[in-house]
């Protein structure tokens, strides 16, 4: 099968490989796959700013059908429509998988960089991990699934959001648009934020029904929060860029007594002034990843209609074109880049 693949550690070494088709564990099922999204992840993992261990398929947000089903498989059959999770395997005995949060496992292993992912034609994952699609959510809308979790985790299982409330999404990446639209569902009015280069994203964000939305790098963000918040900054705070830059502009934006939300990764070790924690008596969270519910309560507002995903594709590419599909994901020419195996 043809696939990409991570061939060295560092910055680039990516080919797109003959590579073997997987063959499925007793508890596990081999899908083809029919949409896998480019993350941000997978970009740090390509700049060489995330661990990984090359050779590796890259790849870990996915949907796809059935072909084959393990030997201790019971729940599923060939032929249904999936859309799966991360991590593929964990120890399944530690307290963190006792309680549900898999992705706390000291024994965690990721799809799309520990071992190979979804950039290829045929894919093995842990049946546990998988999710039927009722037929009125589409391969396309659930290509978005894996990043709609993480938003759902986000604003209804680490944070509060009440109706009334001003957000701040600071990174209007695909994450911070589905975290917009949940916020605005909850009953919130939502400013959405970012840079000169995401031009194309902060007019999809205006089109989704972002209330406010500002290039920081052409309006004067300051007067505008002022404005609308009647000079009290905002009651919550969404980081979804990893960008230090950002975090600065969220400390800023949120009140005093607010909550400030990390769900962006940084490539690295960051400089901030963790004094704003103190001084503004502030409740920071940390989001990561996504458990069981979170993809529940996903998979329904998506059957629901509450949850607009066709708008954030905005490119999709064969394997043969990972470069272009790649570069696009990094310029600011594009929202969501999908690939179709």
């Amino acid at each position: 099968m043809k696939a990409v693949v991570k061939m060295e550690a560092g910055k680039g070494r990516l080919e797109l490989k003959d590579w073997p088709e997987p063959v499925p564990g007793p508890e596990e099922v081999k899908l083809r796959v029919v949409a896998a999204g480019i993350c941000g992840t997978d970009l740090h993992i390509i700049k060489g700013e995330w661990p990984c261990s090359p050779p590796v398929v890259l790849g870990h947000e996915f949907c796809g059908t059935v072909v084959q089903v393990g030997a201790r498989v019971e729940n599923l059959r060939p032929g249904d429509r999936i859309v799966a999770s991360n991590p593929a395997q964990v120890c399944g005995t530690c307290y963190h998988c006792r309680v549900g949060n898999s992705f706390m496992c000291a024994k965690r292993v990721s799809a799309g960089y520990m071992i190979d992912g979804a950039f290829a034609e045929y894919l093995c994952i842990r049946s546990s991990a998988c999710h039927v699609l009722p037929d009125t959510i589409s391969f396309r809308q659930a290509a978005l699934g894996e990043p709609l979790a993480v938003a759902v985790r986000a604003v209804i299982e680490r944070s509060t959001v009440h109706a009334g409330d001003w957000v701040l999404i600071s990174g209007p990446g695909a994450v911070g648009l589905l975290l917009m639209q949940i916020a605005k569902l909850e009953g919130a009015k939502v400013i959405v934020s970012g840079i000169e280069r995401d031009g194309l994203r902060l007019a999809c964000a205006r089109d989704l029904g972002a209330d406010v939305v500002v290039d920081v790098t052409k309006q004067d963000f300051p007067d505008i929060l002022k404005f609308h918040t009647r000079g009290h900054g905002v009651d919550l705070a969404y980081e979804c860029s990893g960008s230090p830059d950002s975090l600065n502009l969220c400390w800023e934006a949120v009140r005093k007594e607010g909550t400030l939300v990390q769900a962006g990764v940084y490539p690295g070790p960051i400089e901030t002034d963790i004094n704003n924690l103190v001084k503004k008596e502030l409740m920071l969270i940390g989001t990561y990843g996504y458990v069981w519910s979170s993809w529940a309560r996903s998979i329904r507002l998506l059957d629901q209609g509450k949850i607009k995903t066709e708008g954030l594709i905005s490119h999709e590419f064969p394997l043969s074109q990972f470069e272009e599909a790649f570069r696009m994901s990094q310029d600011g020419s594009a929202i969501k880049v999908v690939f179709n195996p």
